[in-house]
């Protein structure tokens, strides 16, 4: 068991796109459907499919060599919601599948997620991190980094709301 004290600001997570560690992605699967198999309940072995389908955009963190987080970032096509071509879309990533391991939330691992996020996303040139939070409890958590509450939307019937992050 790993203990935490008060140096756990020097405690980095290390990011690497599941596609250089393909061996996570059974892992990576099962914390999907853990945490989020109650919006399709299809099991494993679709969350399998879907995070191989996205292994360049999604990201493994790991904590002394322990994988203990993940998340899934990509560019997101604003073009359809800005009046077909009338006004300029913004250009924005669209975050996912934000995940860390239960014994290790609560000790800062979710800021690195979101700076890691804002970092990956200036690299494409976005202007914004988009988001859907299932839980109105986490929104507070993103707004200490910049998010903004901008929408209410459902996914597959569940009630989300739309966030924002500028880069």
């Amino acid at each position: 068991m790993l203990f935490f004290s008060s140096a756990m600001p020097k405690h980095k997570l290390t990011f690497t796109k599941l596609s250089n560690c393909m061996k996570y992605l059974d892992l990576a699967a099962t914390w999907a459907e853990e945490e989020w198999g109650y919006i399709r309940n299809k099991g494993v072995e679709f969350r399998k499919t879907i995070l191989s389908d996205l292994k360049e955009h999604t990201y493994i963190g790991t904590f002394n060599g322990q994988p203990i987080a993940m998340f899934v970032l990509f560019d997101k096509d604003m073009s359809s919601e800005f009046n077909y071509g009338r006004l300029k879309p913004p250009v924005v990533s669209e975050l996912m599948y934000v995940y860390i391991d239960e014994p290790y939330r609560g000790l800062g691992f979710g800021k690195q997620i979101i700076d890691e996020a804002k970092q990956l996303a200036s690299y494409s040139k976005a202007e914004y991190i988009m988001l859907d939070t299932l839980k109105p409890g986490l929104n507070r958590f993103y707004e200490k980094s910049g998010g903004k509450v901008i929408a209410e939307n459902q996914l597959f019937l569940h009630p989300t709301d739309v966030l924002t992050i500028k880069i």
